[in-house]
């Protein structure tokens, strides 16, 4: 039974402030009640009106005459709005003057001699300019980086998507990765430029690919290179920190190349280097163009504020807006409205006394009530198959003839559920879909305005061989919609991790759109332990709540996310249904648990016993689990949510007890589906020396009425048994004929009285000792050996082999009862699958104490303990590992979270 898994990735984010040179953000808010003027409207003495950033105050009545013109004299300039005291008013050609009054023109202050009208300041001998001292005024840095760059790399070798174009887009969450570990970037300007300071930016993942050493060198030709600063032992403490470097004065130069080295080796081996921004910066004191708006969002006829935020002080004010009303202004902080849907361009020239800025350029989303979606962005489709000859492949073209089509009628009804207007959805350039043969179903991945999609032709291929082409057809349109929601959702902070906050909302949501679409017909839900299962457990979840609670919950839940982000509190599930529902999560989720047919909780053990199973056992299964995470040990972790299950009829279970102690019940918790799979008909043996059998109790045709039902049986006159075994039969065959035993829970519940504990043991690899491996490991990142004995789960052991051993001398001998081993937090291949474990008192002459053979483990981080017979003390002890496989990208690693060595107390 294979697994094929879906993923996601993070989320485009947008901000509402732009500059022509630099990243500022800031978010003004602005009340204005005095309305735009109308050339309809009839206006008398005294009103005051708005039009083209300024405010005008009406000398007598006024009909049709526009403000900005004024024929006929009847409007009086009061102020530009947002008008700051300390800043000159820009001149206006409908404006009169007299003598005395200041205003600015493209950066330059003039005086009235005298009574002046629609004289232009620098060519009118009306004007005379206000003399100024440049010596004190601002300095501020700008950057050089911008569209008339050249860039160029001396090894054009870069996975799809990542080329060098990215490390100067301004976008940290896109990035550069080379093959290579070195190499020189450079950047060409149009003319030679001073340098201030120089930035760069870590990229989302992989530390060992970060620069670690580099020299900047500046050039005018091309050909002879000067060097201008060198860094070397340079680290980055996070993803996407920007470190900056200051630099002297430097003479100006039109060519800078970066010549660098990573870090070392990545996690996987590989010899890469990345980097996700560089920037460039020259002081300057022309003024920088910026421009910050209240919203980045409006409807029509709704007036947006916009704000200079220019640096170095400038005076004069150029803005353009695209079918906006006006037009144009000169104030500094305008108002504009559009009455037609679309996305509209804002752009601003500044001017102050060194000259001329940049256009700094504002995008807008304006939106129809009425037609909300009219104005949707459809991202540029791209194909990027890496299996073309597959029948899944060719299945797949077969049934989708205009892929694109599909893909784009997808991506907007994916949006309208959402969202209640294209103006609140993220936008992307692109998207690229790829056929893959590969285990993992599908995925989204890619970064910044780019989104990837991938898709199994594996899948279609062996899965779905025997489906229909409708079956196909359903089951593809499903993907589409799951993963083009991750593209579009929102997500909250922190990583992804199976059963977390961030994956149960991040899946959840996406399989809600899905369940509300209409394709979940392949699926269903069933009992669950929480609403942390991500995908259709958490889906269908919230799909009850929309159906029950509020009719627009799939839009909220997914506004929750943002709002959390925008008022700084912690993301969850139970704290957003709270602010959406005014609802308990727990009350809600008994509720629909309810509704699955889900049995209460079992009563607690009663005081006069005790769980065998609690005190620690050894179990094992005659039918192999269909998949890892149906192992045996799901059956006694307590959890009636996990669960045994083989595709078998029937399976022998055997426990070898810690403890001991007369059996007074043993209780029996069935799955959470399919009731054919239940125990109908068992026998339980008991054995004091694991060789001779007694049978203690016999069932048949027992009969479970609810999922996740426990059952206790009463036993009687049982001696103190240390080994148990039931042999189980099923219930029959399922519906599609197939034969599967399943059982969620066993139970040992033994009279208190009687009981012997299980002895006490004590790990004496914490106690101290001398530690070795065979291979050291990524010590370099925290990964080395001495990781695999430090008693912390959280870091762990890793090395560029399928096998090696890991050694620990004690201080003195120690005889060795159990010993345990825990996974590492990723990439279950690497675990290791068979191991010997020797003992040996001189290091040389080693004695073998327990070996295993294709060991499993179902969970990350998990700890799996076992007991062994040895009564003889060791100082050494080695353990010879292998892995299980090589890992997605074809390495062959080696991990571990944790070894533990255990004598008795």
């Amino acid at each position: 039974m294979k697994r094929f898994a879906l993923c996601a990735l993070a989320l485009a984010i947008q901000s509402v402030s732009i500059h022509a040179h630099t990243g500022h953000t800031h978010s003004p808010s602005h009340t204005n009640e005095i309305n735009e003027w109308q050339d309809k409207n009839n206006y008398k003495k005294g009103q005051r009106v708005t039009h083209q950033g300024a405010i005008y105050q009406a000398n007598w009545w006024s009909e049709g005459d526009s403000p900005a013109i004024n024929t006929s004299g009847a409007w009086q300039f009061v102020q530009f709005i947002n008008h700051e005291n300390n800043t000159p008013n820009p001149w206006l050609h409908a404006q009169v003057y007299t003598k005395g009054h200041i205003v600015a023109y493209k950066g330059e202050l003039f005086e009235a001699k005298w009574w002046t009208l629609n004289e232009v300041p620098d060519v009118s001998q009306v004007w005379a300019k206000v003399a100024h001292n440049k010596k004190n005024d601002p300095i501020s840095q700008m950057s050089l980086i911008s569209n008339n760059i050249v860039l160029s790399e001396q090894k054009i070798e870069s996975p799809a998507g990542e080329a060098i174009s990215n490390a100067f887009d301004g976008d940290p969450r896109t990035k550069y990765v080379t093959l290579k570990p070195q190499g020189w970037l450079q950047v060409s300007l149009t003319q030679p430029q001073s340098l201030a300071k120089y930035q760069l930016t870590s990229a989302n993942d992989a530390p060992g690919r970060d620069p670690h050493t580099w020299t900047l060198k500046g050039s005018n030709d091309g050909e002879n290179w000067h060097v201008i600063d060198t860094q070397s032992e340079q680290s980055f403490s996070k993803r996407f920190e920007q470190k900056t470097y200051h630099l002297n004065t430097v003479k100006p130069y039109q060519h800078y190349r970066f010549d660098m080295t990573h870090k070392g080796t990545d996690d996987w081996g590989y010899d890469l280097l990345q980097i996700a921004e560089i920037d460039l910066f020259t002081n300057t004191q022309l003024p920088i163009a910026g421009i910050a708006s209240d919203a980045s969002t409006v409807f029509i006829g709704e007036a947006l504020t916009l704000k200079d935020t220019s640096l170095n002080k400038p005076n004069s004010f150029e803005w353009r807006f695209e079918q906006g009303t006006p037009t144009t202004s000169l104030a500094k902080d305008p108002q504009v409205t559009f009455n037609t849907p679309g996305v509209k361009t804002v752009e601003l020239v500044t001017y102050n006394w060194h000259g001329q800025s940049d256009t700094a350029s504002h995008k807008v989303k304006v939106v129809d009530p009425v037609n909300p979606w009219h104005g949707f962005a459809y991202p540029e489709i791209k194909f990027a198959h890496e299996d073309t000859q597959s029948e899944g492949y060719k299945r797949i073209n077969r049934l989708f003839p205009n892929l694109e089509k599909t893909i784009n009628d997808v991506t907007l009804q994916v949006n309208q559920y959402l969202y209640k207007h294209y103006g609140e959805s993220p936008e992307f350039d692109s998207v690229t879909f790829s056929l893959k043969w590969m285990d993992t179903l599908a995925y989204r991945a890619g970064s910044g305005r780019n989104m990837e999609i991938a898709f199994s032709t594996k899948y279609i291929t062996e899965s779905l061989a025997n489906a229909s082409d409708e079956e196909v057809i359903y089951e593809l349109l499903g993907v589409f919609w799951h993963e083009l929601v991750h593209g579009y959702q929102h997500f909250p902070t922190g990583a992804m991790a199976d059963g977390n906050e961030t994956h149960a909302i991040v899946e959840g949501i996406a399989d809600l759109v899905r369940i509300r679409a209409g394709f979940h017909a392949t699926r269903s839900p069933s009992p669950s332990k929480n609403w942390l299962g991500g995908y259709t457990n958490t889906g269908f979840f919230l799909s009850w709540v929309q159906d029950n609670y509020d009719d627009d919950f799939t839009y909220k839940i997914n506004q929750m996310v943002l709002t959390s982000q925008r008022e700084g509190w912690e993301w969850t599930l139970e704290e957003a249904f709270k602010r959406i529902l005014n609802q308990d999560i727990n009350t809600l989720w008994q509720k629909y648990q309810a509704t699955l047919g889900a049995a209460p909780e079992a009563p607690a053990i009663p005081e006069d016993q005790i769980s065998l199973v609690s005190l620690g056992t050894d179990i094992s299964a005659s039918a192999q689990p269909a998949d890892p995470i149906y192992d045996i040990a799901k059956a006694i972790d307590g959890d009636r949510y996990t669960k045994y299950l083989t595709i078998n009829n029937q399976s022998e279970v055997t426990f070898s007890t810690h403890g001991a102690g007369k059996l007074k019940s043993y209780r029996l918790t069935v799955g959470d589906n399919q009731p054919s799979r239940d125990p109908s008909a068992w026998t339980l043996l008991g054995s004091q020396d694991g060789v001779t059998w007694h049978e203690v109790d016999s069932q048949s045709n027992q009969v479970f009425n609810q999922r996740l039902e426990t059952r206790e049986f009463a036993v009687d006159q049982v001696p103190s048994y240390q080994y148990f075994r039931f042999n189980f039969m099923n219930s029959g065959q399922q519906s599609n004929g197939d034969s599967v035993f399943q059982i969620a829970e066993i139970d040992l519940l033994a009279d208190r009285a009687t009981a012997t504990l299980p002895v006490v043991l004590e790990n004496f690899a914490l106690l101290g000792g001398e530690l070795s491996a065979e291979h050291e490991g990524f010590s370099q990142w925290g990964e080395g050996y001495q990781s695999a004995f430090d008693g912390n789960y959280k870091n762990k052991y890793v090395a560029l082999t399928d096998k090696g051993w890991l050694q620990f001398i004690a201080d003195q001998p120690r005889i060795l009862s159990a010993y345990s081993i825990t996974s590492g937090n990723d990439a279950p291949e690497r675990d290791p699958s068979s191991w010997t474990l020797h003992g040996s008192n001189d290091g040389i002459h080693w004695h073998t104490l327990d070996t295993r053979q294709s060991e499993q483990f179902t969970e990350r981080t998990q700890t799996r303990t076992f007991r062994i017979e040895n009564t003889t003390a060791f100082t050494h002890y080695r353990i010879d590992l292998t892995h299980t496989a090589t890992d997605n990208n074809g390495n062959n690693l080696l991990q571990l979270s944790e070894i533990g060595f255990f004598s008795a107390k």
